[in-house]
């Protein structure tokens, strides 16, 4: 009742009112495991460098392998995994709470059912029993020869790195399972160049950038639908021809017509299926940097002073001038898909299926919808020696 409440601060009720499984005033707990480590790696590198046709060109392989150990992870140790029910229209996907702690209207869960003990809520002991294999090859080219008017250099980079996850973090069945996926920082492929150019003697202009391959994701549920106490469940992927609720289904089919790309193929490949952890994957991005630095003598400054300018997110700047701060198309930044595929809306105990809204934003790397951005920065900096020449300290030194 809003309007008592304005009025009168007091009726604000301090506890539930029905006093039913959903009131909880237990603590959480946190706390590390006695065995707790830091991480560790074991890494082995091989490389090997020279000289590409007849010297024109100077080339370089780089293959690294790194197992990394003690990697942290969570464990909740008032977790009770007694299966209560299965979601019979969701692969049988275990619930661990009974269908009376779960609110119809709104499929809220309590989280009790699910609990050793009635004294606590989340009990959560921090492991480091997890680890993570990463693989890397590197291959580069650059010139040989010296110039002092342009230089560059290309590099391309494939990595692979998987990891092993408990069910805490990222579930379809017992949260206690672990199981080895993709890390989502697993961006297999990536092509690093550097250009640069003296205009005129005056002005040399130095450009670092990357192209990155999409970072994988996995489509989530908004929301607890097993009543482990974590949102964190995967997605059933519904198939529109073969699901029973109609508005789900045209709610399914309105998302596959309009997505593209990565999000849709995501989708249909995974379609009447629990999605698995990080199987969809973002698309490419690009990143750059520039640099200005100016001749002191072609500019009348000292030759003791240097004048240079940073421009960090150029791409970022370039999207700002030509499509203006309501139409940028991305340019310069990193891609968060949106990975929130069902929202739970509520629930029914006779069917034991819950009740879903469907995100028509699911995989949507829109700038609008993005909170975390690149700036785009410009620092000019000015550097002057002072006392003796670098040189004559030189001469001193010797």
């Amino acid at each position: 009742d809003w309007g008592s409440y304005v009025n009168d601060p007091s009726s604000v009720p301090t506890q539930c009112a029905d006093g039913s499984v959903f009131a909880s005033d237990v603590p959480n707990v946190t706390f590390f495991a006695k065995d707790y480590a830091a991480p560790r790696s074991l890494r082995s590198n091989l490389n090997w460098s020279g000289p590409l046709l007849n010297n024109l060109f100077t080339g370089n392989i780089e293959a690294t392998y790194s197992r990394n150990m003690n990697q942290s992870g969570i464990v909740d140790l008032n977790f009770n995994p007694v299966v209560q029910f299965t979601l019979p229209d969701e692969a049988h996907r275990p619930v661990f709470v009974q269908t009376t702690s779960i609110v119809p209207t709104t499929g809220t869960i309590a989280s009790r059912d699910a609990r050793v003990s009635q004294l606590f809520s989340l009990v959560t002991e921090l492991r480091s029993d997890l680890r993570s294999d990463s693989r890397q090859l590197r291959f580069g080219v650059s010139p040989s020869t010296f110039n002092s008017n342009y230089s560059w250099g290309v590099t391309y980079v494939y990595s692979n790195l998987r990891e092993r996850i408990r069910g805490f973090s990222n579930t379809a069945g017992n949260p206690l399972d672990i199981e080895w996926a993709r890390s989502p920082f697993d961006s297999r492929h990536q092509i690093q160049y550097n250009l640069g150019y003296n205009f005129f003697d005056a002005v040399r202009v130095n450009w670092f950038g990357n192209f990155r391959s999409g970072s994988p994701y996995t489509p989530i549920v908004q929301g607890d639908i097993n009543g482990d106490g974590y949102s964190n469940d995967r997605a059933f992927v519904y198939n529109p021809a073969t699901t029973a609720d109609p508005a789900l289904a045209a709610a399914m089919q309105s998302l596959l017509n309009g997505s593209t790309g990565g999000a849709r193929d995501c989708l249909l490949k995974q379609l009447g299926s629990l999605a698995a952890r990080n199987s969809c994957q973002g698309p490419w991005t690009s990143q750059a940097t520039m640099s200005l630095s100016f001749n002191p003598l072609k500019f009348r400054m000292p030759q003791r002073a240097t004048l240079s300018l940073q421009v960090g997110n150029p791409l970022g700047a370039a999207d700002l001038l030509l499509h203006g701060n309501n139409n940028l198309r991305g340019w310069g930044q990193f891609a968060f898909p949106d990975p929130n595929l069902l929202a739970v809306r509520g629930f029914d105990p006779v069917t034991q299926r819950y009740k879903y809204d469907v995100n028509q934003r699911f995989g949507s790397t829109l700038p609008a919808l993005t909170a975390v951005r690149a700036p785009v920065t410009v620092t000019a900096m000015m550097r002057f020696d002072l006392g003796p020449t670098r040189e004559r300290q030189a001469l001193t030194q010797q």
